[in-house]
């Protein structure tokens, strides 16, 4: 949390990403002055937008998965963190630094351009509600300010900023027409695609609060097509591995990390006792597109292909939003209709890259009697509800593999929805509860006074509890 080197840190990442030329083309005086005032606030988006990435896409990511059920740590510290043995120094808050503070250098100079600005606000949103997700309490209002030790914020408190924070960034947006900026490595300037994706971060936030009336009116503003989903588009820069897929990466350093006979993989095994495949869905081309072979990074082909572009915010995750909130709030009718219209898209196979578009897939639409007692849904004769809504559940879990949705919603759904939850198993036998956070730092819990006593792995945090 400490901004000792704040400025020289962003003009250092202003000068890697954009090139010293670029940026000192105007200057007359001596270059050894630069300061942060001569720098363009658009040159500091990319670096902000790449470090991001790195934090939705990395360990936290791969952590999250081990802990839901989708994914196995084979060897080495994968291993470790999927029998669950971390401690505060697994963790770090560099996001604060490398995303909220340039972020944060855009807003107090890009006033005269509201497409940057909303910009800005969306990536800190991303950034701090994913901590707040993940961690509980955070540093926020006092975050990066002159007080040295912050006070930790209430989580629920953080998401309401957030919520406001994201009103003003769609403000922003809304008025941009006609802006452009200098860099946008996530969506090039398009306003359009930054909104939606405004719209589902609301609806997401949200549905971690259970806010659910207003997660589902968020969402019908939220990303319309596949074509408007945030992702990390890697790049194939000769000798040089960090611009890849992030699951390519650390399988090049070795057979560290994989599907393995995860529970998710179960799920989509038609051949295995818990399979979801049914007259109207075959799952063979999606279990082969997720396959992670840790024993071969370059035979994988699907999810951690090298050059595999990997979801952050996208349109499966607000289809199921509506679902699942339209099925709470709106009515049986309406969250059957948004399931089936995520279906009718999955059943166009453009989720699938060109290895695996030619295997087998279908996913029929449902009809409401495949809800009622002993249809093909609802076996074990619960109401018709509680059945779609287990069903909206499952195929939350089976789309969000790789970003933090099926983690997400196994602690929101353990207290007063288990009927519906995903029951993936414990990783090791003598587990008797799942993971409910991440700790706090070791950096943060050693020098700042302010910080709370950390609860450990499995108190719940507040919006879960």
């Amino acid at each position: 949390m400490k901004s000792t080197y704040i400025q020289i840190l962003l003009i250092f990442t202003a000068f890697v990403f954009f090139g010293c030329e670029k940026m000192v083309d105007d200057l007359n005086e001596n270059p050894n002055q630069l300061t942060l005032n001569d720098i363009d606030p658009g040159l500091f988006l990319n670096g902000a937008e790449l470090s991001n990435i790195g934090i939705q896409l990395g360990a936290y990511s791969r952590m999250a998965g081990y802990w839901s059920g989708q994914l196995v740590g084979f060897e080495q510290v994968e291993l470790e963190r999927f029998q669950y043995n971390v401690a505060n120094n697994t963790f770090d808050w560099d996001g604060y630094q490398s995303v909220l503070t340039p972020v944060r250098v855009i807003q107090e100079r890009a006033s005269d351009n509201p497409l940057l600005l909303g910009i800005s606000k969306v990536v800190e949103a991303h950034l701090v509600g994913t901590y707040a997700s993940l961690f509980g309490d955070i540093p926020y209002s006092q975050a990066l300010s002159d007080i040295e030790n912050p006070e930790f914020d209430d989580q629920l408190y953080v998401f309401e900023q957030l919520q406001i924070l994201l009103d003003s960034a769609i403000a922003d947006l809304e008025g941009a027409a006609g802006f452009g900026v200098l860099e946008d490595y996530i969506f090039q300037g398009d306003r359009d695609k930054w909104l939606e994706s405004a719209w589902t971060l609301k609806a997401r936030y949200f549905m971690h609060t259970k806010a659910y009336g207003e997660a589902y009116s968020a969402a019908l503003n939220g990303i319309s097509s596949s074509n408007n989903n945030m992702m990390f588009n890697p790049l194939d820069v000769t000798g040089q591995n960090a611009t890849k897929n992030k699951y390519y990466i650390v399988l090049a350093s070795g057979p560290n990390t994989g599907t393995g006979d995860s529970y998710l993989m179960q799920l989509l095994d038609d051949t295995s006792g818990i399979s979801r495949n049914n007259a109207k869905t075959d799952e063979t081309a999606r279990r082969m597109y997720y396959v992670i072979d840790q024993s071969d990074a370059d035979g994988n082909l699907g999810v951690a292909q090298e050059l595999e572009p990997q979801p952050m915010i996208t349109f499966q995750e607000n289809m199921l939003i509506l679902a699942e909130a339209g099925a709470r709030t709106q009515g049986f009718e309406i969250g059957l209709g948004h399931l089936n219209e995520l279906r009718a898209f999955l059943n166009t196979g453009s989720f699938l890259n060109s290895n695996f578009s030619a295997e087998p897939y279908l996913y029929d639409a449902y009809v409401a009697g495949d809800f009622d007692s002993g249809g093909m849904e609802n076996m074990d004769g619960t109401d018709p509800e509680t059945a779609l809504l287990r069903e909206i559940i499952e195929e939350r879990y089976v789309s969000g593999f790789t970003t933090f949705m099926p983690f997400d919603d196994a602690r929101r759904l353990k207290k007063n929805d288990s009927d519906v939850a995903v029951p993936f198993p414990l990783n090791v036998p003598t587990s008797t509860q799942n993971v409910e956070r991440m700790l706090y730092p070791q950096d943060e819990v050693l020098s700042n006074p302010a910080a709370p006593a950390d609860p450990g792995l499995y108190e719940p945090t507040k919006v879960n509890q």
